[in-house]
């Protein structure tokens, strides 16, 4: 194999699939990037975990046809340092070499594993697909789903999945689409996160699927960096991203099998006593109250009187306590709640708008938080399971 290809278009297509790569691994191959130079005119990365897959196309030009795959992270530091110029990718002999074309001599040499030790990736799935519309094409009279959406969506709700692997199906994202609306759940079981928007481009039967957070995180950060999210397809084992102009880039991950928790039986719906405060007071506030939190329970103490507020926090370990007051609009019985301070932080940078929304019943019952104020057609709430106030 040998292609002649520019520096930052090879590094283009590193970035995009070295996030993949395991830094751990039983199969020391998952450890390397597969180039393929057999696919016409274009050069594909890929990477792959066996849950999560990527393939990259690249433009370049093909000299040699062929394969091979080269370690990752040694491969992606060669790359990285090398001036912005023309560069030729050799495969021969168990070994790729890495020759600069212009300027001064520069040859990195690396040992190789044969493509064909590289696992078989999936190509394709079917299920029902969501076309996505990205800024530059607002103006388009397709009927497809927001691209910011889904981003948005993603962000502020993976934060919430459970890290525990005997439970599977907490550890990904539900998520729902069908009839007009796109819904997302996330809870650990002390939290539950809950965003719904309606979407124009759906599909008209629902479904649903079960999403690992690192696909899901993977996609929203490539399209932090530009790349536009042209669709998504769900199967029945699993899910297909497709980013790029041409479809260059393309994520397969498996679907976490199971039937996910009814979430809807869990979100209280007669919450009546209502605290409203400004998220540019509360948010920073609670930082600080929260530094003297105890190591263990990270327990913050919310005490509510008519129209004030006061956090207050305390660490047997070093004997330090910490209290804060502010006015709030709050007209119900006076009430002393417990939450953990880490998932109220948590919910509390995922809201946009200044003014926060807490439903509350009493100090044991779960507490709902909303932002003050929503888009038509959104529905995004936090519930907070409270912790049990140490006297």
């Amino acid at each position: 194999m040998k292609v002649s290809i520019e520096k930052d278009e090879l590094l283009k297509g590193i970035q995009a699939v070295i996030d993949i790569v395991p830094s751990k691994t039983a199969l020391p191959v998952l450890s390397n990037i597969l180039i393929d130079a057999n696919n016409g005119s274009d050069v594909c990365l890929s990477a792959t975990d066996l849950d999560i897959s990527i393939t990259c196309k690249l433009s370049a030009t093909i000299e040699d046809a062929g394969a091979t795959t080269v370690p990752a992270r040694k491969f992606s530091e060669i790359v990285r340092e090398l001036p912005e110029e023309p560069l030729s990718l050799t495969a021969e002999e168990g070994r790729v070499t890495l020759q600069r074309q212009t300027g001064a001599e520069g040859t990195y040499a690396l040992m190789s594993v044969p493509a064909d030790d590289f696992p078989d990736l999936p190509s394709e799935i079917e299920g029902p697909e969501i076309a996505f519309l990205s800024d530059e094409d607002e103006d388009s009279e397709d009927s497809s789903a927001d691209s910011d959406v889904l981003s948005e969506m993603i962000s502020k709700t993976v934060f919430a999945v459970s890290r525990d692997e005997t439970r599977p199906v907490l550890t990904g994202v539900l998520w729902q689409v069908g009839n007009g609306r796109m819904t997302m759940v996330a809870t650990d079981g002390h939290r539950l996160v809950k965003y719904s928007r309606i979407q124009d481009g759906l599909p008209d039967d629902n479904k649903e699927a079960i999403v690992p957070p690192r696909a899901l995180n993977h996609v929203a950060k490539l399209m932090g960096g530009g790349v536009d999210l042209q669709k998504a397809q769900l199967g029945q084992s699993h899910v297909l991203f497709s980013l790029g102009d041409e479809d260059d880039i393309q994520i397969f991950s498996r679907l976490i099998e199971g039937p996910y928790v009814d979430y809807e039986q869990v979100i209280p719906q007669n919450n009546g006593k209502r605290l409203r405060v400004s998220n540019s007071q509360l948010l920073p506030a609670v930082r600080r109250v929260s530094i003297l939190a105890s190591a263990q329970t990270h327990q913050l103490r919310l005490e509510l009187q008519k129209n004030e507020l006061a956090l207050s926090a305390t660490s047997q370990e070093i004997g330090g306590e910490a209290r804060e007051s502010m006015g709030v609009e709050y007209d119900a019985d006076e009430m002393t709640i417990g939450y953990n301070s880490g998932y109220l932080l948590d919910v509390l940078r995922r809201i946009s708008c200044d003014e926060v929304l807490f439903e509350l019943d009493s100090a044991v019952a779960a507490g709902i938080i909303r932002p003050g104020e929503q888009l038509e057609g959104e529905d995004y709430l936090c519930l907070l399971m409270p912790l049990r106030l140490n006297e």
